[in-house]
């Protein structure tokens, strides 16, 4: 008697202790941050061990933007969000106890599924694609850091956030962050893209871990996502049959944060991305940070990227050297002042016509047949009134201008082409907008 008694005993701990650890899984984020769950988006399922949460921006641009014709007409009215992607996410975590066994306390299983969507019309941002913007599935514990597995931002995009535009976090966590939407300064993200041109990859697994308070490491790899690996979409998700380099991405980043500066905090990283796209291939070496001292913080970086181009790089190698600045003001209060600059500079960067526009970093290059030498200014900033921590009201505008033999888009893509020899080299943007976060 006494013996069963002791066992019902030992198993009563042993369950109490394994439920605890669990529970202790869900009380971080899967930044391994203490979890506040009132500013988590909305609760729609918790237990103790399991939870589902759905969260989401909305928001409503009203943009003026000159040159989009070519006598110079205006177009005015609803565009694509000036800040933010409108999107539908839900974030569901699962504790392992299981972790306890293997030497991982903490261990839980976490997904991210995130759709984006156009306000203006209610459209999808990538027609016929639901989760366009994440969907991936991965574990997490402080000893392993976070694996993840599946679509997701690209591991250099996560860690120049911070200093790419002046609208990142201060430090790099381990979740994934972005640049700003829909402008004429959003470009710069792509020298943080990988295969064709995109800043989030299909069928990649990347790691990112906290190595102790201020260092973060991050390594990522995308497979080659254009064979069918059994989707019924043609060229979704599986590896090209034969060739395994293909289409593939490699990144590596390191960052440290939070450095003491005399009053103020230093937080900088330097990343490597390689792609091959159609047997040719695009790299990049990207560094940056910024520096936060009382009401302000200061941003910069420079990226040194190559390029092949052409069947066999026939028409030789693009070589950028670009750089940006940024400052944010944000005194006491609710507002808050952004302005930025930024020179993309390329020599040999190559178009798919004689005349045409220039291919975005990383983008396919294999059908170029021209190449000119010139580059892209942009200068741009925003005034943010934050009426509470989820409702912005913000005035945003930007300028860009073209130079040598360079021809661009622009944001609004209505078709019109700047640079020399077109009907513009430059346009100017006035954006107001409400941005709400759930």
């Amino acid at each position: 008697m006494k013996l069963k008694l002791m066992t019902i005993a030992i198993l009563g701990v042993l369950t109490c202790n394994t439920q605890a650890h669990a529970a202790g899984a869900m009380e971080t984020d899967q930044n391994g941050e203490p979890l506040n769950k009132g500013s988590n988006g909305v609760m729609l399922y918790d237990d103790s061990n399991t939870d589902l949460h759905m969260y989401g921006i909305v928001e409503a641009t009203i943009s003026d933007v000159n040159h989009q014709t070519a006598g110079g007409g205006t177009a005015a009215g609803f565009q694509t969000a000036w800040f933010s992607g409108n999107r539908l996410g839900f974030d569901a975590d699962h504790a392992l106890s299981f972790g306890d066994e293997i030497g991982l306390p903490g261990l839980k299983v976490t997904s991210k599924l995130e759709a984006e969507f156009e306000l203006p019309s209610g459209g999808m941002d990538t027609a016929g694609v639901l989760f366009n913007r994440d969907a991936w599935l991965g574990l997490y514990a402080d000893d392993l850091g976070k694996i993840t597995l599946g679509r997701q931002n690209t591991l250099t995009r996560d860690f120049t956030q911070n200093w790419g535009d002046p609208y990142g976090t201060d430090n790099v966590t381990l979740k994934e962050g972005g640049y700003s939407n829909v402008n004429n300064f959003k470009q710069f993200i792509f020298y943080s893209a990988g295969t064709g041109g995109g800043t989030r990859l299909d069928s990649a697994v990347e790691w990112k871990k906290k190595l102790d308070s201020h260092w973060l490491a991050g390594l990522g790899y995308g497979f080659g996502s254009k064979g069918n690996g059994g989707s019924s979409d043609p060229a979704q998700g599986g590896s090209t049959p034969g060739d395994f380099s293909k289409g593939t991405t490699q990144e590596a980043s390191i960052a440290y944060n939070a450095l003491q500066l005399g009053d103020g905090k230093l937080s900088v990283n330097a990343s490597y991305n390689r792609a091959n796209t159609n047997d040719l291939i695009h790299q990049a070496e990207l560094f940056g940070g910024n520096y936060h001292i009382g009401s302000f913080r200061f941003n910069a970086g420079v990226v040194h990227y190559t390029g092949q181009q052409g069947v066999n790089n026939s028409m030789g190698t693009r070589t950028d050297n670009s750089w940006t600045a940024s400052l944010s003001f944000m005194p006491e209060g609710r507002m808050k002042y952004d302005l930025g600059y930024q020179q993309m500079k390329g020599k040999n960067a190559g178009s798919n016509a004689a005349g045409g526009n220039i291919r975005n970093a990383f983008q396919d290059t294999s059908a170029v047949t021209a190449v000119a030498d010139g580059g892209k200014n942009t200068l741009y900033g925003s005034i943010v009134l934050r009426a509470d921590k989820q409702t912005d009201f913000y005035l945003a505008a930007d300028y860009m201008s073209v130079t040598g033999d360079w021809h661009v888009g622009d944001a609004q893509g209505n078709g019109n082409s700047f640079g020399k020899g077109q009907p513009s080299t430059n346009e100017t943007e006035v954006a107001m907008g409400i941005r709400y976060k759930f």
